[in-house]
């Protein structure tokens, strides 16, 4: 087998958005990230980031998508971003008036906060330490 690619770190996720302004503003004033420059593309979009996280979200808006109206289901794809105090990070989503599902990690017993952007992209925010600190061993190497 072909040796492995050696990626080094996260740089930027992207996400669709049907209204950018809607999605900046809902990114820089719930979550803290703030605008940062973008090259001069064809189409409308912003990219963000997070120096807490040091990586980038870029926001794509495209015509042909269609908000994601399905938000009960919390196992779809999303973004997972670790928080320091779960229970101010509930006050402030309610000062946001941001609608939050409650969930905590089996086996772990870590509490998870689902909340979506408004294009109904699904974010998670959470208690759990950082990976380095988890119990991964009953995960079996390949």
């Amino acid at each position: 087998m072909p040796e492995s690619i050696a990626v080094s770190r996260f740089n930027h996720a992207a996400v669709n958005a049907s209204d950018v302004a809607a999605s900046v503003a809902f990114y820089t004033q719930v979550l803290g990230f703030y605008e940062v420059p973008r090259p001069s593309f064809s189409f409308a979009g912003s990219w963000l980031y997070s120096e807490g996280l040091g990586m980038m979200l870029h926001l794509i808006n495209d015509d042909r998508f269609t908000p994601i109206a399905e938000r009960e289901n919390t196992r779809r794809s999303h973004l997972a971003f670790r928080v320091a105090d779960i229970d101010r990070t509930l006050e402030l989503l309610a000062e946001h008036q941001v609608p939050v599902i409650q969930r905590r990690l089996p086996d772990h017993n870590y509490r998870q906060l689902f909340i979506h952007d408004p294009d109904g992209n699904l974010l998670e925010l959470g208690e759990w330490p950082d990976v380095e600190q988890m119990d991964l061993t009953r995960i079996a190497p390949r």
